[in-house]
Formats: structure tokens, C-alpha cells, sequence
């Protein structure tokens, strides 16, 4: 292994604010990812009332009443 010695280095720094990092066009595909997911939840929330929604009226003859005789 070589030891090296550095005595004098040049250097040049430039300080940058760190949200100027984000392009316009990387910002628009990060809002557009984020808008897809928010549709995706939103979908699956909608999907899981469905789901999960009591019908009247339905083929076992109950009402989906909640007075415990099945509407009968």
C-alpha cells in the first residue's frame, strides 16, 4: 500500500439551495405519481364499501334491516 500526501489541494464549492434539485419536469412526475396513488386509495376505499355494503331486498329475503328479524 503507497502513503500519499496531499499538501495543497485545490477546490471549488458551489452551495445550492436543495429544492432547487427538483426540475420542473422531475416535480411534474413526482405530482403525477402522487396523484396516481391518491386515485389507487381512493379506488380501493370505493371498492372496499362496495364490498361491504348491506343490500335490501336481496336473494336471502332479508331487508338488511338492523331490527334482527330480516325484514320479515
Amino acid at each position: 500500500m503507497a502513503d500519499v500526501r496531499i499538501r495543497e489541494a485545490a477546490v471549488s464549492m458551489r452551495v445550492v439551495d436543495g429544492e432547487s434539485l427538483l426540475t420542473p419536469v422531475l416535480l411534474e412526475r413526482i405530482v403525477d405519481a402522487v396523484q396516481a396513488a391518491l386515485a389507487a386509495q381512493q379506488e380501493a376505499a370505493q371498492a372496499r364499501r362496495r364490498d361491504t355494503r348491506l343490500s335490501g331486498g336481496g336473494a336471502c329475503g332479508c331487508s338488511g334491516g338492523s331490527d334482527g328479524e330480516g325484514g320479515r
